[in-house]
């Protein structure tokens, strides 16, 4: 095993592993310390089973089997998989990720980790984003850091850019699979103790205790801090790519800049995480 680091914010390929073999226990006990250490871990040329795939992840943390999202985005035989691709669900298009987040933060047990197995690209285009939320946190000057250590903020589905602009049963349905949580601002790794920014463009209107208005000005900084270029990574696919992130370390964006009808067909894996926040009481806040 080979690792070669990507960029120097995050991410590394790992190079002379056949991830449809069992793995052992020493291999992998290295790649856990390599993905603690670098948060994005990039597998090249791989050839996957859905279920090899999952046996895979699963080596890593129990898997989410996905019952709070609608049954379009589902794989039709594992529970464990996503289907990452546009679909028309309700008469309207969704495409997944197309804005800062980290994977299923608007829950009170947010994604440990994800996984994404490349099957088909467009023939431009379709990249992926990654930042490293640690560097966020630290690059903050130590004033801001102990203010935003007492903060809440929220994180709502609904508040995403497709939702937005969706009918309102549409944004209705979303808010009751899935009520708005508070987070906390700054979040402790639970492996490495490490502090990390937990805020993401998508997800979070406000502050708890805050007006939208009185939270937008802090966001819109901390947004824009959070993505800087020295903090990031770019994932150019390649199809048969396996790529693993750290959802309490890092954001990702799924890039729009390909072609409508071109296909982009990725498989996902959720891990599940540990408890983290809190159902919203809105009378309370």
């Amino acid at each position: 095993m080979h690792i070669k680091p990507i960029a120097a914010g995050l991410g590394a390929e790992i190079v002379g592993i056949d991830l449809a073999q069992p793995l052992d226990t020493a291999t992998l006990g290295e790649l856990r310390q390599a993905w603690l250490k670098y948060l994005v871990l990039l597998f090249r040329g791989q050839t996957l089973t859905p279920q090899q795939l999952i046996d895979f992840s699963a080596a890593f943390a129990p898997l989410e089997t996905h019952e709070s999202y609608q049954p379009e985005l589902r794989h039709p035989d594992h529970t464990e998989l996503l289907v990452v691709k546009a679909s028309e669900v309700g008469g309207r298009r969704i495409v997944f990720g197309q804005q800062w987040h980290s994977d299923l933060s608007y829950t009170t047990r947010p994604s440990l980790g994800s996984c994404l197995y490349c099957r088909k690209l467009p023939s431009v285009g379709g990249d992926t984003l990654f930042a490293n939320m640690y560097m966020a946190y630290d690059e903050l000057s130590p004033a801001m850091q102990r203010m935003l250590e007492k903060l809440e903020v929220v994180h709502d589905l609904s508040n995403g850019r497709s939702l937005r602009n969706a009918s309102h049963e549409a944004r209705e349905g979303a808010r009751r699979r899935n009520p708005p949580v508070a987070q906390p601002a700054v979040r402790v790794h639970p492996e490495t103790g490490r502090k990390a920014l937990y805020i993401s463009e998508w997800m979070c209107p406000r502050f708890v205790g805050m007006s939208e208005e009185e939270s937008s000005g802090l966001l819109r900084f901390l947004f824009d801090h959070s993505v800087q270029e020295p903090f990031t990574m770019r994932q150019r696919w390649r199809v048969d790519d396996v790529l693993m992130w750290d959802n309490r370390a890092t954001i990702h964006m799924a890039l729009a800049d390909y072609a409508i009808g071109e296909p982009r067909e990725l498989l996902r894996t959720s891990m599940m995480g540990e408890d983290c926040g809190r159902l919203l009481q809105e009378a309370a806040e």
